[in-house]
């Protein structure tokens, strides 16, 4: 888009473009209200040097930093994140207790009382014995190990995108006939 040069009566110039036909502006200098022309007469106006007004985007090493460090983030965060989340559904969390149980409870139903009376007094004066956690338990703990860590994870992910977010945030737009 074109840039046309507006003058005020106090000899100051304004930068406008075609958007602004017939708004009325404000002279920085007098401050007297300058009424821009219809889009006709802009195109007639001179036009604005365009060297002077480009805008030109500006990558620092701050903001590559911040943002190679968010892309590292997000990235491990996602890999592990999908790695523990794959080990969690590995495991096999099928409760077979309760199946144990019917097949001790049928057991025990087919056994003659004496037999089952004895049984008990053995047990009551030895007790169950060194009771171990079943595969099911500790593949629960497991799970809910692998979970933990992946929530974690994903944690991580986000401030690595927050981190890239930040970056573009501080990306710098600045006057390209400013050498500074």
């Amino acid at each position: 888009m074109a840039n046309y040069l507006l003058s005020c009566d106090c000899g100051a110039q304004f930068t406008i473009g075609t958007i602004d036909a017939g708004k009325t502006l404000q002279c920085a200098e007098c401050k007297i209200d300058v009424v821009v022309p219809n889009l006709r007469e802009i195109r007639q106006l001179p036009e604005a040097q365009s060297s002077s007004t480009q805008q030109k985007s500006t990558w620092g090493k701050q903001n590559g930093l911040i943002f190679s460090f968010g892309v590292i983030l997000l990235t491990l965060g996602l890999g592990l994140a999908a790695f523990d989340f794959y080990q969690a559904n590995q495991l096999d969390l099928r409760d077979t207790r309760g199946d144990e149980l019917l097949y001790g409870n049928a057991v025990i139903d087919q056994m003659p009382p004496m037999i089952v009376i004895e049984q008990w007094r053995i047990i009551r004066a030895n007790g169950l014995g060194n009771q171990q956690d079943g595969d099911y338990q500790l593949n629960a703990k497991q799970y809910a190990k692998h979970q933990t860590y992946a929530i974690w994870e994903l944690g991580g992910a986000a401030v690595g995108l927050l981190l890239c977010c930040i970056a573009f945030m501080l990306f710098k737009r600045t006057n390209a006939a400013d050498p500074s």
